[in-house]
């Protein structure tokens, strides 16, 4: 098992482990000479997805990977500071 087939379980099993409750698929695939990668879920608006030029070398993949799970996590983090901020001035009111 190489670093990139961690990083795809990753977020297979952890992004994505509640595909029945909230519909989040994980989607990598090769296309017009890229490689892409792709979280959605039920709603049509709402997706992360990212693309690097591929060549075959697996180290791209990884960095696709790396790169896209930054991403993520990234948006995550924005977005429980931005919730955790409208609750406290919500209660300050």
């Amino acid at each position: 098992m190489n670093l990139g087939d961690i990083l795809k379980m990753a977020a297979q099993k952890d992004l994505a482990a509640f595909e029945i409750k909230n519909g989040l698929i994980y989607r990598e695939w090769k296309e017009d000479g890229c490689f892409k990668i792709k979280l959605s879920c039920k709603h049509e608006e709402a997706y992360v997805e990212c693309s690097i030029p591929y060549t075959g070398i697996e180290d791209e993949e990884n960095y696709a990977r790396l790169y896209f799970l930054s991403m993520v996590f990234n948006e995550s983090m924005w977005s429980m500071i931005k919730k955790n901020k409208y609750k406290r001035h919500k209660l300050k009111k």
